[in-house]
């Protein structure tokens, strides 16, 4: 299943021998791995983010940066609190998030982390929770999981549903207003309106970047099954268990390209 992982750590160092050791799985075949992140807080309170492909360079939540694909979508302004502690932030925003989204983000974030601790956002498919549960057991036990349609945008979609209600709403208001008050009314459906287009972007980013991890996912899986020495080849379970995550992953290529 897709999920999003967000695990706790007590220093930035753990969190990325956590992201080594889930990246290892994803080499051997064991999950599918695609954005990750690691969110860090130091002894004064500042929070930055700092990408997977360069640990060195992080983004602070006041100077902004650009968190891209899924984990762009989740760190945008619906503000749906989830997750360690208190909550972590999900929700829904264009396909790129800049400096005031990462912020937003990376403030509300903040206050789960404790001074000198670590959260890794981890976008993965995984057929079952043990391998990474074990892979990150030597770093922390603090793990929080969300499967990306079940409980992710399943909020996203509620938002969308009440903005569909307000709008009906507003044109019965509209329609049985005096002239007088025709004018508000109308502003008001032009608002709700645009809020909706924007809403509706966020859900055709959400599925054009599904598309491509998908796509990525399958064709990486059968380059291994194809090459015909991989590891996987020699273990049955783990071969029956990948040839099964990638007929998955096609079905749910296929059904959002059939939704579009």
């Amino acid at each position: 299943m897709e999920k999003m992982i967000q695990a706790l750590f007590l220093n930035e160092t753990d969190a990325f021998k956590g992201l080594k050791a889930i990246q290892e799985l994803a080499a051997g075949q064991d999950i599918s791995l695609g954005e990750t992140y690691v969110l860090s807080k130091d002894a004064s309170g500042s929070v930055a983010i700092r990408s997977a492909k360069d640990q060195a360079e992080g983004y602070s939540a006041i100077g902004g940066g650009i968190i891209g694909g899924l984990i762009g979508l989740l760190a945008g302004p619906l503000g749906f609190l989830v997750g360690i502690g208190a909550g972590m932030v999900a929700g829904a925003a264009g396909d790129t998030v800049r400096a005031e989204g990462v912020s937003d983000y990376l403030d509300r974030v903040s206050e789960n982390i404790p001074a000198g601790g670590s959260v890794l956002v981890a976008h993965v498919w995984e057929d079952w929770e043990t391998p990474v549960d074990t892979a990150l057991q030597p770093f922390t036990t603090d793990i929080y999981r969300m499967p990306i349609n079940d409980d992710v945008f399943v909020h996203a979609q509620s938002e969308l549903d009440q903005v569909n209600a307000e709008i009906v709403d507003a044109e019965t208001g509209y329609l049985g207003a005096d002239e007088n008050d025709k004018s508000a009314w109308n502003e008001k459906l032009l608002l709700l309106k645009i809020k909706r287009e924007s809403l509706l972007d966020k859900f055709n980013g959400k599925n054009e970047h599904q598309e491509r991890q998908y796509t990525e996912w399958v064709d990486q899986h059968h380059h291994h099954l194809d090459r015909g020495v991989d590891k996987v080849l020699h273990d049955k379970e783990k071969h029956d268990r990948l040839e099964s995550r990638i007929a998955e992953q096609k079905a749910r290529l296929a059904q959002l390209k059939e939704n579009r």
